[in-house]
């Protein structure tokens, strides 16, 4: 109730004032006589806050996520090929490698072909095992540490085996068992031609095409060319992270000086360009499903106290009568309203920390939670349920104390 405070001598009435203290004291009085209704009026601005914390907080998570787990090998990747396979491969010689090796950021680089057509392999001569067709990837000793295969046996082939073609091969886990390979040193025969197996891998850490394809070094490969085909060539090359596109910007340039348009560079996307597009489109997602629980919410506030003024009008009138003033009346409807939505935004942003870290947890990832965003969301909530208010508030200005006594 409004205190009365004494007025200057003579004038034999004390004037009515509305402290602070009887400010908040009666708006939370006014929330929590009936808090299964306060919540269901705070209910939009529940689900808003909530919406907001956790969208913003698993947004953070996943871009966090997304930069810890995102492919390295895949981002440290490029890829050169010629325009027309037509080309004359002297743009894959010794010296343009030797060149593209200087490149700022190039790990390491290596020449590749893939022959024209599957091939025939078989574990005997005579052809009694199943017919198995595959195809056949000769690849220097740069592309094998490039395409870095990991091994289940044996070993790489070296810079010797490739430059004396030695006939050597290494053969996917998935092969190997088809033609009931366990072991190396053992034989498989390509078109009836012998060829040792050194290694056997069962993944790559690039160039995964290569999982259903036989290896062997790029000499050896040469001489498996048929007249008249057409093979395809190019280039891998792993490159240091975030260094991709600025290899990827030169790679033509070194590799064939003369003429850099006629070869054709495969780079990865900027996984920095990635993340912030990434964090763009989250956060104007959960922004827009904010804003529009933030409208109900305001609106659901908002009916409920036009719908609360009809049945606290003799309330109003009784306050009215005993000294309160218009503004009184006006700033007491809006501490309530006010008080519903920072309450309710308190709830939500707690929900929404909740959620966001029982999300992160039972996916395994690293919750990442800025205590900002809560309090923004709060805040935000405190002041839709204050505009919310001024209507209702409005409507009970036009209250009169003795029309209201009498109902």
């Amino acid at each position: 109730m409004p205190r009365r405070t004494p007025v200057p001598a003579g004038l034999g009435v004390s004037r009515p004032r509305f402290r602070l203290g009887d400010f908040c004291r009666e708006s939370l009085v006014a929330v929590i006589r009936h808090p299964g209704r306060s919540l269901l009026t705070a209910v939009g601005t529940v689900l808003s806050a909530a919406a907001f914390v956790c969208t913003l907080g698993l947004s953070s998570t996943l871009n966090h996520q997304v930069t810890n787990s995102f492919d390295v090998r895949r981002a440290t990747e490029v890829v050169v090929r010629p325009e027309h396979v037509t080309m004359d491969p002297g743009w894959q010689d010794k010296d343009s490698l030797d060149r593209l090796n200087r490149v700022r950021g190039v790990v390491s680089a290596g020449r590749r072909i893939s022959l024209d057509g599957e091939r025939e392999v078989h574990r005997s001569t005579r052809g009694d095992d199943a017919d198995i067709r595959t195809s056949i990837v000769g690849a220097d000793s740069g592309a094998i540490r490039v395409m870095a295969p990991a091994l289940t046996v044996g070993r790489y082939y070296d810079d010797f085996v490739e430059s004396a073609a030695q006939r050597v091969v290494m053969l996917p886990e998935g092969l190997a068992r088809q033609l009931g390979i366990t072991r190396t040193q053992v034989a498989v025969f390509i078109e009836d031609e012998p060829y040792t197996v050194i290694g056997i891998y069962r993944d790559v850490a690039r160039r995964p095409e290569v999982l259903q394809s036989v290896v062997m070094p790029l000499a050896t490969a040469e001489q498996l060319v048929k007249p008249g085909t057409d093979n395809e060539r190019d280039v891998v090359i792993e490159t240091a992270p975030g260094a991709a596109q600025v290899v990827g910007g030169q790679a033509a340039l070194a590799l064939h000086p003369e003429e850099p348009q006629g070869l054709r560079v495969i780079a990865p996307p900027d996984p920095r360009q990635l993340r912030q597009e990434i964090e763009g489109n989250v956060a104007q997602s959960s922004l827009m499903i904010s804003v529009i629980a933030l409208v109900i919410g305001a609106v659901s506030i908002a009916n409920a106290a036009t719908a609360g003024i009809a049945a606290r009008t003799q309330e109003i009138g009784l306050r009215r009568a005993i000294g309160a003033r218009r503004r009184h009346v006006f700033l007491q409807l809006l501490g309530e309203t006010t008080t519903l939505g920072t309450l309710g935004g308190m709830l939500g942003a707690f929900l929404g920390i909740c959620l966001t870290l029982v999300i992160s947890l039972l996916n395994r990832w690293v919750p990442i939670i800025d205590i900002r965003t809560a309090l923004v969301a709060s805040a935000v909530c405190a002041a839709a349920g204050l505009f919310a208010g001024f209507f209702p508030a409005f409507r009970a200005l036009r209250i009169q104390p003795v029309a209201a006594l009498q109902r």
